[in-house]
């Protein structure tokens, strides 16, 4: 989980100026590709209204250096990670490239790198995939 908390850290979130745009701190930003859930409280806790639309990892465990399963968390959903290490950041990467969502404006610089350096897939070209199915 490190490795994917450091790339929070080494891609921060764009400064505010554009339309629309929200300063936020890395935190927040960590708090948005990540959430720590102790194992024995329910799960129903996450999903709700006021959750936001993007999908984040969340990580189940007894503390938060002891990790037991990782779920991907979309639209009052769980979908459960094979991974269970920092591998299910890259899961979380593939749902939003499977579900067509767009990234979360905060962590668009993360994600790219993960989309053109990782996986080598053209920026181009999941604009593209996006404009075909709308």
């Amino acid at each position: 989980m490190a490795s994917l908390l450091l790339l929070v850290y080494l891609l921060p979130p764009p400064p505010s100026g554009k339309k629309g745009a929200v300063k936020i701190s890395i935190r927040e930003a960590v708090d948005r590709v990540v959430k720590f859930h102790k194992s024995c409280r329910s799960l129903q806790e996450h999903s709700g209204p006021d959750q936001r639309r993007q999908p984040y990892i969340l990580a189940v465990g007894t503390a938060r250096n002891s990790i037991h399963q990782y779920y991907i968390a979309m639209d009052n959903g769980f979908l459960p990670c094979k991974a269970r290490s920092s591998l299910s950041a890259f899961e979380l990467f593939k749902a939003h490239y499977v579900f067509g969502v767009s990234y979360d404006q905060a962590l668009n610089g993360m994600f790219t790198f993960v989309q053109t350096t990782i996986y080598n897939i053209d920026i181009g070209l999941k604009d593209l995939r996006a404009k075909l199915l709308n």
